[in-house]
């Protein structure tokens, strides 16, 4: 298993996470409170990068789940952005391909 980490910064369509490694029961947590500590604003866009995601379980796709949900109180949209195969496989056989914005990249967001 390949540690966590989540990076903070910002895109010209809002902040965003870049989620590095293993994203399961150990350690999806981290990734709702990193969202929490995050300024959310109305209107912009909370863009989670998981281009170098190896690993993601079920804890790891409701984390992202919670996310959204935070995201979408705080009147934010949330964008998962450079999906691996694998987690994009298990957004679709659970249908939540349909509730997230998925990006192939960063350049087709709004604001680029």
């Amino acid at each position: 298993m390949k540690s966590l980490t989540i990076t903070a910064s910002h895109t010209p369509a809002g902040p965003a996470l870049e989620v590095v490694g293993d994203l399961d029961y150990t350690n999806a947590r981290r990734l709702r409170h990193a969202a929490q500590e995050t300024d959310l604003s109305p209107g912009r866009f909370l863009v989670v990068d998981l281009s170098e995601l190896r690993f993601c379980d079920s804890s790891g796709i409701t984390a992202l789940i919670a996310v959204r949900n935070h995201a979408v109180a705080a009147g934010t949209e949330v964008v998962l952005v450079a999906v691996p195969a694998n987690t994009r496989r298990l957004l679709h056989m659970t249908g939540l391909d349909q509730v997230f914005d998925i990006r192939d990249d960063v350049t087709s967001l709004p604001g680029r």
